[in-house]
């Protein structure tokens, strides 16, 4: 569902939105999360709304179909709102819902990506780092522009929000973006080789009745070669879906 933009002419309009919706949320019986503020949780008895807020945008979904639909027309009376039906393109990320899944991925933007930093004809590989590589701020080589390796960064850590299999080669190349050198350069572009290869890759969302909570965590004890700190990460599994 998404607020008519021509109600809101005025540059305050998207801040006085926010504000409106957050009082009639909070007035209603939606909490909000303490530890995200654009998301709000309504529950009645066995069943669960969850609503995302951004900007003029709403994206909800539960477990209730009677629910929901009663939440579009509550919503449609009490503000100015188009019902734009399933979600399938936000924010770059694009959602392709089955019957009994919902496959969320970045294939757009990381052809835009690899088509901004001129290497869409590369050659593929099968890793997004050299297996026991160890990078080093003092790395021999030559500086390469900051700007631009702190904006393929950037480029890479938001293509991570489908892609876990990215975090810790982009985590660990974000250790250098004060003084990049040509060989934290080179694993950069390794990087965008890896994605050349598995760009249609994603996250997949099934339905299940195992919901238990598995989590995994490893670290590399001491792996950093400048200062020996460790390098630790971690995922979260509930029933076959990674949500974290």
């Amino acid at each position: 569902m998404r607020l008519k933009k021509a109600l809101y002419g005025l540059k305050q309009a998207p801040r006085a939105w926010n504000e409106r919706i957050d009082t009639y949320f909070k007035k209603n019986g939606y909490e909000q999360c303490p530890y995200e503020h654009a998301l709000y949780i309504k529950k009645k008895g066995d069943d669960v709304m969850f609503i995302t807020l951004y900007v003029d945008d709403l994206i909800f979904t539960g477990n209730n179909a009677e629910l929901i639909e009663a939440f579009k027309e509550v919503m449609k009376k009490e503000f100015e709102m188009t019902d734009l039906g399933l979600t399938k393109y936000f924010l770059g990320l694009e959602v392709i819902q089955g019957k009994n899944d919902i496959f969320v991925s970045q294939e757009r933007y990381a052809e835009e990506v690899l088509k901004k930093f001129k290497i869409t004809s590369c050659n593929p590989v099968s890793t997004p780092m050299e297996p026991g590589i160890k990078l080093s701020k003092y790395a021999d080589g030559d500086r390469v522009y900051a700007s631009k390796y702190r904006s393929l960064i950037g480029s890479l850590r938001y293509l991570t929000n489908s892609r876990p299999d990215l975090m810790l080669s982009v985590g660990i190349a974000s250790r250098y973006m004060e003084e990049p050198r040509y060989t934290h350069w080179k694993a950069l572009k390794r990087i965008l080789r890896y994605v050349r290869g598995t760009v249609s890759l994603g996250l997949m969302y099934t339905r299940t009745d195992d919901y238990r909570l598995v989590g995994y965590s490893d670290s590399d004890w001491c792996g950093d070669v400048d200062d020996r700190k460790s390098t630790s990460g971690y995922v979260f599994f509930m029933g076959s879906t990674v949500f974290t």
